[in-house]
């Protein structure tokens, strides 16, 4: 069995496409769909997921555990549905008191995730993500996150689940796909509901009181749709096989 955290739901459907799912549940208060050798998990935005990590990874004890999803790009070249794939993984809170205290993406893990996206034609790189717990909302704060070690992209989840497995020993490997670049700005509004999933009525009140965001807000989207769907490509190319084979481990 393999274990997928995703902290949207557009993001969770995206892990489902290939999925042969059984049955929903909950645990630990998160969402939780059960398909065929594996379980998929909607953490909800930034740190909840490392609650959500440790609730799932102690009850299903998974032979692997993926975080997917969409996420800012850092780095110039950065391109929108781009697949990055994660050899390493930091939180944004070591800067300030000089940890590199890291998390890794197997390398077995990394080579079937790049072998998925090469074979289905996707862009894709190898990079490192830095974990935030607040929205990256423009270029200086993008450039901020990318001064520390480069890093690629930016996303709020990643860090937590992959410390969480590393703490129980299990195999762990981020892919996201890119779907803002390092110059574009994201309008800073309370749009989002608790569990971070668009409120679209917030969103279309503002859209109605400032109409001069409406072309912003439509690029943003375009780039997530297009983040989304090679998302859910590489995902349906990846996640067969890597159930096959830690199905066959467990036997």
């Amino acid at each position: 069995m393999i274990a997928v955290f995703a902290a949207l739901e557009s993001e969770v459907s995206a892990c489902l496409t290939s999925l042969n799912i059984t049955k929903q549940a909950e645990t630990g208060g998160y969402k939780i769909i059960e398909a065929e050798g594996a379980v998929v998990c909607q953490t909800g935005v930034g740190p909840r997921a490392k609650d959500a990590a440790d609730a799932v990874l102690s009850v299903y004890q998974p032979g692997a555990a993926l975080s997917v999803g969409i996420a800012g790009g850092l780095a110039k070249g950065m391109d929108v549905g781009q697949v990055v794939v994660c050899q390493r993984v930091d939180h944004e809170s070591h800067r300030a008191d000089g940890r590199e205290d890291s998390v890794e993406s197997h390398p077995g893990l990394i080579e079937a995730a790049l072998a998925s996206a090469r074979g289905l034609g996707l862009e894709v790189s190898t990079g490192t993500s830095i974990t935030v717990d607040e929205v990256a909302w423009g270029e200086a704060e993008k450039a901020a996150h990318h001064s520390w070690r480069a890093h690629d992209i930016v996303e709020m989840e990643s860090y937590w689940i992959g410390e969480a497995a590393a703490r129980l020993g299990i195999p762990f490997l981020t892919v996201r796909t890119v779907s803002d670049g390092p110059d574009d700005q994201i309008p800073q509004v309370d749009a989002r509901n608790e569990d971070g999933s668009l409120n679209t009525e917030a969103l279309l009140a503002h859209i109605r009181e400032h109409p001069e965001s409406a072309e912003l807000f439509k690029r943003l989207a375009e780039g997530s749709q297009v983040a989304h769907t090679n998302l859910a490509v590489v995902l349906a190319g990846l996640l067969p096989p890597l159930i096959q084979h830690f199905s066959g481990a467990a036997e």
